[in-house]
Parts: C-alpha cells; sequence; structure tokens
C-alpha cells in the first residue's frame, strides 16, 4: 500500500510540474478510491457475472473493464485500518441493459471473482478540439492535428511528455520505471529529464517499513534451569496487552508448548514451564504478548528465533559434563513363606563406580555382597516338615559397562565369594535398552555359587521429575539352590532429595506357589556428584 501511496503522490507532483490533468485521473483510476466509474459485481449467474452498471453510465455491449478485489484489514502491528484492492483480471460486457449489465472473464484471472469485487470502467477519450480554417478555392480541408488542452501550443516537450502519461494511467510501479527510462533516453534535452530521473530512482527505492508501536517489557533472566524441575516465570508488559503466552519446547524438537500466563495483578503476568521440557539438550521458548485488538506479538524471542536455556543435570534425569561418580547402598529382606518363615533371604548390597562415556567403556563399577537366608525344596518344608537349610555368603565383584550403539550397551560382573565351607563363585550379565541416565530396560541373568539362579527384567523409569521409579521381576532359585523356581515382583520409588542425593524405598512380593509366598521390602541410598 506504501509503494502505490508513494506512486500516486509523485505522479501527482510531475502532472503538477507539467501542468497536465495526469494526476486527477491517476487519482480517479488508482486503486482503493471509489468514484462515478467504479461498479461492484452484485451476483454471479452460471458463470456470468451480474454488475450494476448500464447504458445509463455510457457503457455498450463489447465493452471491456477492469476487475478488482477489494482487501480491507487491520495492521497486526501498528493497529492502522489499511483499505486497497488488486486487479485481478479483465472483463467482457455481454449484455448491457439500463441499470445491470452481463459480463464474462476475458482472458486470465489472478483469482475467481467473486460478489463485492470492485469493477473499474475503462476512461472515456476525451474530444480534442479542432483547429478549422478557411479552405483555399478548390483545395479540400485537411484535418486539424489534436492538441492537449492544458498545454501551450508549440511545446513538443510537453506533448511528447502528455501522450506518455496518458497512458501510463493505472499501469504498474515497473511499467512506470521502464516507460520514464525510456523517455529520458529518447529525449536527453528535455526539460523533463531530470524530474523523470527522481521519479524511476524513487520507484525503484525499497518501501519504507511501516511505524512500529514501542512495546516495552521486561523479564528475569532465565539463563539456566534444572532438569525435570518446573520453574517459575514472569514478565511485565505495558498496560496495552490483556494477555501474555510463553511458548516452550525441548530443544531440538519442532513443536511449542503454548501456556496461557495469568495475571499476576496489572502489567504482570506469569506461567509455571512444565519439568518435562527441562532435559540435558536444553529448553527453548519466546513470549508473546496480546494487546486489545491485534493478534498478538513476540515481545521475547519468536518462533523462529527462541531464547536458549541452558540445562542443569540432575542424577537419574540427564548427564552432567565430565566423568560421574556414585555410592550405592541398598538392603532388602525378602519372605518366600510368611507362614513358617523357612524360606527367606536377606541381602546387603554396596558400589562404588565411575561413569566415564557413552561410547566404549561407559562405565566401572566395584562392589561387595552380604547374603544370609534359609530355604529348601517344597517337598522337604511342606510336606516332610524338615528343618530349612541356612545359606550365607559374603562375596565381592567388579562391572564393566560397554556400549555397543548410543542406545544399546552390555553390562558384565564376575563373583567372587566365601562361604561358610569354602570360595565359590558366580557371575552377573545384562543387556541394557536405552541410556542409563534416562529410562531403559535391562535383561539379564545370575549365576551365585550355591545359593541358586535367577533372571531378570528390569525396568527403570525416569520420566516423573525428582522421582526415579525401578520395576523388577525375577525368576529364581535362591536362596537354596533347591530346584523349585520361585517368582518375584519388585517396585522401588526413589526421591531425589539434592542435586547429588537419591533415597529409595522397595517393595515386593514373592513366592514359589500360592500357599508358599510372602512379601518383602527394602532401602536404597545412591550419591553421585
Amino acid at each position: 500500500m506504501f509503494l502505490r501511496s508513494h506512486l500516486l503522490s509523485r505522479t501527482c507532483t510531475v502532472a503538477l510540474v507539467l501542468g497536465l490533468p495526469a494526476a486527477a485521473s491517476a487519482q480517479a483510476t488508482a486503486p482503493g478510491r471509489a468514484d462515478a466509474a467504479n461498479a461492484a459485481v452484485v451476483a454471479i449467474d452460471t458463470g456470468e457475472l451480474v454488475l450494476d452498471v448500464g447504458a445509463a453510465r455510457g457503457v455498450h455491449d463489447g465493452d471491456l473493464v477492469e476487475l478488482w478485489r477489494p482487501v480491507r484489514l487491520r495492521h497486526p502491528v501498528t493497529g492502522q485500518m489499511l483499505v486497497d484492492r488488486f486487479r485481478i483480471g479483465t472483463l467482457r460486457l455481454t449484455q448491457v441493459r439500463s441499470a445491470l449489465s452481463l459480463a464474462v472473464i476475458e482472458g486470465a484471472v489472478s483469482r475467481p471473482p467473486t460478489v463485492g469485487d470492485v469493477v473499474v470502467l475503462a476512461a472515456r477519450p476525451r474530444e480534442q478540439p479542432t483547429v478549422t480554417a478557411e479552405p483555399s478555392p478548390g483545395s479540400t480541408p485537411a484535418p486539424a492535428p489534436s492538441v492537449n488542452p492544458s498545454l501551450a501550443p508549440g511545446d513538443p516537450d510537453g506533448q511528447a511528455l502528455g501522450d506518455l502519461m496518458s497512458t501510463l494511467a493505472g499501469s504498474d510501479p515497473a511499467s512506470r520505471t521502464m516507460a520514464y527510462e525510456t523517455f529520458v533516453r529518447a529525449h536527453p534535452k528535455s526539460r523533463f529529464v531530470k524530474v523523470l530521473r527522481e521519479e524511476v530512482a524513487a520507484l525503484r527505492a525499497p518501501p519504507e517499513a511501516p511505524p512500529q508501536k514501542n512495546h516495552s517489557w521486561s523479564s528475569p533472566k532465565l539463563e539456566r534451569v534444572r532438569a525435570g524441575e518446573p520453574q517459575q516465570f514472569a514478565v511485565e508488559l505495558d498496560a496495552q496487552f490483556v494477555g501474555a503466552v510463553v511458548h516452550v519446547r525441548r530443544k531440538g524438537t519442532a513443536a511449542y508448548r503454548s501456556l496461557p500466563m495469568a495475571s499476576l495483578g496489572p502489567r504482570y503476568w506469569a506461567a509455571t514451564l512444565p519439568g518435562d521440557a527441562m532435559t540435558d539438550a536444553g529448553m527453548e521458548y519466546f513470549v508473546e504478548g496480546v494487546p486489545k485488538e491485534t493478534p498478538a506479538i513476540a515481545l521475547i524471542g519468536s518462533a523462529e528465533e527462541p531464547r536458549a536455556v541452558e540445562v542443569d543435570a540432575l542424577p537419574g534425569s540427564a548427564r552432567p559434563p565430565g566423568t560421574l561418580a556414585q555410592v550405592t547402598l541398598q538392603s532388602e529382606y525378602a519372605s518366600f513363606n510368611t507362614k513358617r518363615a523357612n524360606d527367606y533371604v536377606w541381602q546387603t548390597e554396596g558400589s562404588v563406580g565411575w561413569r566415564l562415556q557413552d561410547r566404549g567403556i561407559r562405565a566401572v563399577r566395584s562392589g561387595f555382597g552380604i547374603l544370609r537366608g534359609q530355604g529348601g525344596s517344597l517337598k522337604d518344608l511342606d510336606e516332610l516338615n524338615k528343618d530349612s537349610t541356612a545359606v550365607g555368603l559374603t562375596y565381592g565383584y567388579i562391572e564393566a559397562e560397554v556400549t555397543l550403539s548410543s542406545s544399546t550397551s552390555l553390562i558384565a560382573r564376575p563373583i567372587l565369594g566365601l562361604r561358610d565351607n569354602g570360595i565359590t563363585g558366580g557371575a552377573q550379565g545384562f543387556i541394557r535398552i536405552g541410556n542409563d541416565l534416562r529410562t531403559n530396560l535391562s535383561i539379564g541373568g545370575e549365576i551365585l555359587g550355591s545359593v541358586g539362579q535367577r533372571g531378570i527384567v528390569q525396568l527403570d523409569w525416569r520420566t516423573v521429575p525428582r522421582v526415579p521409579i525401578v520395576l523388577r521381576t525375577e525368576v529364581t532359585t535362591q536362596p537354596a539352590s533347591s530346584g523349585d523356581v520361585g517368582a518375584r515382583a519388585i517396585a522401588q520409588v526413589g526421591y531425589q532429595l539434592t542435586n547429588e542425593l537419591v533415597l529409595a524405598v522397595r517393595g515386593s512380593y514373592q513366592g514359589r506357589t500360592i500357599n508358599h509366598a510372602g512379601p518383602g521390602a527394602g532401602l536404597a541410598a545412591s550419591y553421585q556428584w
């Protein structure tokens, strides 16, 4: 719209310099101005357009008219109402009546016509005055040449430019620019060369940007957040805003989550950023203010260029930089037969480990364990009522975790233990699917000297902020390697007290038959730095 307005004003300037009626002509036919030469599409009937113009307006069958699309909208930034129209094609009148006319599309159109489109009638050529002279005897009178009535006689420069301006009525800026340049080359000594060169420079200049409203806002610097922790966020905006929206996403993802901000009083708006958007990859956000009458305006960042926030890693939720060291301690009692308390295991285990990287050797760990219990076969314990066999083992181990890919690793643990009658050994092995610092699944088993064997499936669930969860199932012959298989279901829920310390409680239920079963419980703690 600015370009059209600028073009119109510059055209009027040329017309005033020349003393031509071009300004009035340009305004009469310029898009966006209503005048007596305009009509409109009032209906569309089986491909023909009905126009509210008839013979009384001086049109005839076969006349060509221009079809324009009116546009009226409010500027999303300034709030100014913008009114303009754009040419979409040409129509030919097929039947002209006294008040209405039928028309069809002539040639190509940029978009289908619709009711309400503006019709601009072709300007009628002005009658040119003629000069008559007394013919000489015996001669035929010659027609007088046509002249522009606004020009002084004997002004070829003015006549030439007047003719040019008449042909450019309603033309686009590019056509005007080329026409002015052609005229300057053809008439280098014309007194209008300077002003036409100025017109060319003005037409080629980029349009000025629309005026912007100044919006003031302030917000706390959101540079670092903790992984998995919800974050309170507030901004101060101008009184002209009636709302605010903050958009957040995990860094590296495409979609934003839009959170309307609540009012804390005049000018202040706040929202709680969700903890699941805070991951080790980082978090991105931007804020929009909602004015009273216009669409939302991006004030802090934008969808294309959001603000980036670093996320501090927490144990079990994200990977901090450098090497991780961790100390763990857990103890558990599990009863397989609460009726007689003759089939149970009490196991305490501690470890210290170092997590190195996500390629090659991921981690190394070393630990110890103490296992005490009683057990036996179901026949001996439940049918023959024999005494149970006591089991005792104190053991140590080393463990290594080796990555096979970004989401798969192998864990191997050789075990060496002491029992009452000598030395025994064992081993434990797992395949881990997923990263050990995020949700992952481990599948494996254990052979432990004279204690027995067990198969293990364990899910480490790390999606709840500050609450690591372990779900585990076992199929086992422990604690007395009796040959009778039992099953265990274990659930452990932890809570992250600080960035380094996690405490957890464990509950279980296990049994070898429906009448030979019982519960279990335990505690665990881990410290990481």
